[in-house]
């Protein structure tokens, strides 16, 4: 008799982190809203890419191929602060309206030992074999703790078919994006893509 395949649900659970915190939002917690796949197009959206199935699928491979790596070389010390987003908690939280969180290819994530984004981003550059996009969110927020509300973060996505490792700071310090001018970079709503590395000295 065959075994019963897994449902996507099930091989989410069976990774380093569950299904559950992956949606996950204290925005959504505080505005009674339900985050959880497939909520879009159940609201009406006809865009396939909004069902539950395609959105869980899409997660599965970025832990497969992102996530889960991470976590064999930072361990419990890897915190995620956002995965999926309904289009109603993206817009709360200021996100694009084309989230890739939306579709489950992206997580934004931290170091809570102490170690910095620099190195964080730049372990996902050299280490990773396959990524669509790494950014280095608003080093100039300064690192993750405890009682911080305002901090740097990596955001990371990977999506099946489309893995162009796109490497991009985020910013709204010029100096940040100044200094990358001379690199093969180009700047776009405050965002400098394709450089090479997070450079730790620029905000000194």
């Amino acid at each position: 008799m065959k075994q019963k395949p897994l449902s996507a649900e099930d091989i989410m659970n069976r990774g380093y982190f569950n299904l559950k915190q992956c949606t996950y939002s204290p925005i959504a917690h505080d505005h009674n809203i339900d985050n959880y796949p497939g909520s879009d197009y159940n609201w009406g959206s006809p865009i396939p890419e909004l069902r539950k199935d395609r959105i869980i699928f899409n997660l599965h491979e970025l832990f497969k191929y992102c996530i889960n790596p991470l976590v064999r070389k930072y361990g419990e010390d890897l915190g995620l602060t956002s995965v999926y987003r309904n289009m109603k908690v993206n817009k709360l939280l200021g996100g694009t309206p084309n989230s890739q969180h939306c579709y489950g290819h992206a997580a934004d994530i931290v170091l809570t030992n102490g170690v910095k984004t620099t190195d964080l981003f730049n372990w996902c550059v050299l280490n990773l074999p396959k990524y669509h996009q790494i950014i280095w969110e608003y080093p100039e927020k300064g690192e993750w703790n405890s009682i911080n509300n305002s901090f740097s973060w990596v955001h990371i996505s990977y999506i099946k078919g489309n893995n162009e490792k796109i490497n991009s700071v985020s910013s709204t310090d010029p100096r940040i994006h100044k200094f990358y001018k001379d690199e093969d970079t180009f700047f776009l709503d405050n965002f400098t893509h394709r450089i090479k590395i997070a450079d730790p000295e620029i905000l000194d």
